[in-house]
């Protein structure tokens, strides 16, 4: 993988139609809408819903977390060049506007995501829906925070309505 400081995802990002699979790398991409991944998800009983969008942001940090090691390997290696690599790439997969700020004491980081593509195609919900926003996060702890982490969705468009959903990871 090219220095991903340096190129962006979608000068990366190759597509394949032979094979019909889109590739940044070793890592394969898939074009979906969010309606009808999220929709999946709505159209869950609350129970079902809360362990299936649980188990989205698990995933999200397991496999996103592998994203975020290949970022460091190909040149993001510190954190803050590690959250602008993730800044200019989230738009470019269609995550929405992402924005990092750490509090004063740097103990804490915050996170604000513009037009996240979760709850846009979730709709109105009486929870937060951004656990894949959640999870990409929680993979960035160990190099912006260190491993002993909270992380939380503190407003969510689909709950809060507005037009950013708000995260906190704190170091505890």
């Amino acid at each position: 993988m090219p220095d991903v400081r340096s190129t962006g995802f979608r000068e990366r990002l190759q597509l394949d139609e032979a094979q019909g699979e889109y590739r940044d790398g070793a890592i394969r991409y898939l074009l979906m809408r969010p309606d009808v991944l999220m929709g999946a998800f709505a159209d869950l009983p609350e129970a079902a819903r809360d362990l299936a969008l649980d188990a989205l942001g698990r995933a999200a940090l397991r496999f996103g977390g592998r994203s975020v090691q290949a970022y460091r390997e190909a040149g993001a290696h510190d954190p803050t060049a590690l959250l602008d690599v993730i800044s200019q790439t989230s738009p470019q997969l269609g995550w929405g506007r992402w924005r990092f700020a750490y509090e004063e004491d740097r103990r804490t980081l915050k996170l604000t995501v513009r037009n996240s593509p979760f709850a846009a195609g979730y709709g109105r919900s009486p929870v937060p829906v951004c656990h894949a926003v959640r999870g990409i996060f929680t993979a960035l702890a160990p190099v912006v925070l260190g491993d002993a982490v909270s992380v939380e969705e503190t407003c969510c468009v689909s709950r809060d309505g507005g037009d950013h959903c708000h995260f906190v990871m704190r170091s505890i």
